[in-house]
Formats: structure tokens, C-alpha cells, sequence
């Protein structure tokens, strides 16, 4: 083959291999998936916090009245060991003797008018390290006083001491309905745990069941709590506090009233009739226990009535 034959092959097949690379490239291009771009968050760094031994500035807010407290007891214990560390009393705020360090825990057991309530706080961190102070804010309240009323199953007011006749009424199964409230406005009542005693302090409802006669009166609806003989004998549960709290929106409406009914219901079948004679006097406690109640038959030191009088009535046969 003449050298210029050889030349237009070898410029052929460059050509050729040209085409096919374009045509390969090309392929690759238009059936190549589409790339997903992915858009990270700016990065946002997050403050330092220093940790601090500084005195505490406590301030207590009233959680109903929106506003602060004053004249509120403070006392702070020493989370694991519950050692007593300080007390004193907030006039707008209360400033620690000792200082606290940053991620300590303490309980802190607040108290004003027989009412208190336990806080586990742990100490802040602090945002600067030039902070002079560290700050925390407790909500508390205003312990209610309760009005009790007393129905007839007639509908009837039943002032305390008075008497209902089962025989006379011609009724041996009365069912009578109980009203516990209203307190005063943005006033109420709280559970809370003491870690003193060990305690889920409670408000309880019962009431106490007594006279010669009482053992053959069956109250038919209330669970017992404590009997310290057939003709002494206490009934009741704990109550729901949230149901108990008065709490007054600025536009005048409620929140919640603080209006509790319970019903009351007896078998008297069984009195005999014209000796029998049954007192049953009628308590609300806050700061209680169901189950303290139940095995020693007394309550806990520091529970507190809430009821504004004391009431009791008969049922007589």
C-alpha cells in the first residue's frame, strides 16, 4: 500500500475514534441523574455557659393573682442529705447567705398561711462570667378557706347540727349532696411532695362516723379509711386540688370556680328505730395522706383543715 494511502487511513480512523469519544460523552451526559444539592443550616453556636458560685436572688409569684409575693417563707435544704442550709423570708426577694454553685440541686420548701409546697431546683448556669447573682423565680399561692353545705336528698339546706329522720322522712337509703366552696378569688389549694417526711402531701375529703348505734348505718358510696371500733369509724378519699382552685381571668370570668359536690349516700335500714342517734362530721384536710391516714389512723405533722367552720349532722331512726 502506497504511503499515501496509508495517511488517509490512519486520518480516517483518528476521525472515527474522534466521533465515537464525542458520542460516548455526549451519552454520558444526558442520562448522568441529577445531582441533589444539599443546603446545610447556617451553624449556630450555642452560648457559653459558665458555671458560678454565686449568692441566689429567689422571687416567689403568685400563680393565680399574676403578681408578686411577699412575706413568704423560704427555707433551703441540702438535696441529698435534706440538711436544713438556710431560711428566711422573702419581702419582694430573697437573696441567699450562702452562695450556690451552677448545676447544684436543692429543695426548696416555700410556706405563708399554712400553705407549702417543696421545690426541687437546680442552680442555673450563668450566661457572663462577670454575673453577680444567680435568679430564680417559684410560683405559689394563696391557701383558700372552704365553705361547706350540706342537701337533703329533698334539695333542702341542711344547716350544721341539724338533724335528718329516716323514719319520719320515710326514706332509709338518703343520698345527701355536699358542696365544698367557693374560696376568695385566686386562692386554692396544692399537692406536694415532702421529701422531709417522705410524703405525697394530699388534700383529703372524709368524714367520721360515730355513736352507739353508727355500726348498724352503712355508708354505701365512700371507701373506709380507719376504723378504731364498730361505732367509730372514719370514711373518705383524696381529692383532685385543681378542682378546688378559684381562679379569676382579668375579663371577670373563671377559669375554674372552686366548686366541689360530692354525694353522700347511707343504708339506715338497719337502725333500729327511735334510740338510734348517728353523728357525722364532715372534715377537709390539705397537706395530708390517704395511705398515712389509713395506717395509723391520724394525720401527718403539718396538714392543715381547709373548711372555714366546723360541720357536722345526725341521721336519726
Amino acid at each position: 500500500m502506497a504511503r499515501k494511502d496509508k495517511t488517509v487511513l490512519i486520518g480516517v480512523i483518528l476521525v472515527a475514534i474522534a466521533l465515537i469519544a464525542v458520542i460516548g460523552i455526549i451519552y454520558y451526559i444526558t442520562t448522568l441523574p441529577k445531582q441533589q444539592i444539599i443546603q446545610y443550616p447556617p451553624y449556630q453556636p450555642t452560648p457559653t455557659q459558665y458555671k458560678l458560685t454565686l449568692p441566689t436572688v429567689f422571687t416567689v409569684n403568685d400563680i393565680w393573682k399574676g403578681q408578686t409575693m411577699t412575706g413568704v417563707t423560704i427555707e433551703i435544704y441540702k438535696y441529698a442529705t435534706k440538711e436544713l442550709l438556710e431560711s428566711g423570708t422573702v419581702t419582694n426577694t430573697y437573696t441567699t447567705t450562702n452562695p450556690l454553685t451552677s448545676g447544684d440541686r436543692y429543695w426548696v420548701k416555700l410556706s405563708k398561711g399554712g400553705a407549702f409546697k417543696f421545690y426541687d431546683v437546680t442552680i442555673p448556669y450563668e450566661s457572663s462570667p462577670s454575673a453577680s447573682n444567680h435568679y430564680i423565680t417559684l410560683d405559689f399561692y394563696t391557701l383558700g378557706s372552704y365553705q361547706v353545705k350540706m342537701f337533703d336528698p329533698e334539695g333542702n339546706a341542711i344547716s350544721s347540727g341539724s338533724h335528718y329522720n329516716v323514719t319520719a322522712q320515710n326514706n332509709k337509703y338518703p343520698s345527701f349532696t355536699l358542696m365544698i366552696g367557693p374560696p376568695a378569688d385566686d386562692t386554692g389549694v396544692m399537692n406536694t411532695y415532702d421529701p422531709i417526711k417522705t410524703l405525697d402531701r394530699q388534700v383529703l375529703f372524709f368524714i367520721h362516723v360515730s355513736g352507739d348505734k353508727s355500726n348498724y348505718l352503712i355508708v354505701s358510696n365512700i371507701p373506709v379509711l380507719y376504723s378504731a371500733s364498730s361505732t367509730d369509724r372514719n370514711f373518705g378519699y383524696a381529692l383532685n386540688p385543681t378542682e378546688l382552685v378559684r381562679d379569676k381571668k382579668p375579663d371577670g370570668t373563671y377559669a375554674s370556680e372552686g366548686i366541689k359536690s360530692l354525694t353522700l349516700t347511707f343504708d339506715a335500714s338497719g337502725l333500729p328505730k327511735g334510740t338510734s342517734t348517728v353523728h357525722i362530721e364532715v372534715f377537709v384536710y390539705a397537706f395530708t395522706n390517704e395511705n398515712y391516714f389509713k395506717t395509723y389512723g391520724t394525720h401527718p405533722e403539718g396538714y392543715v383543715p381547709i373548711t372555714s367552720v366546723s360541720y357536722d349532722f345526725y341521721i336519726d331512726a
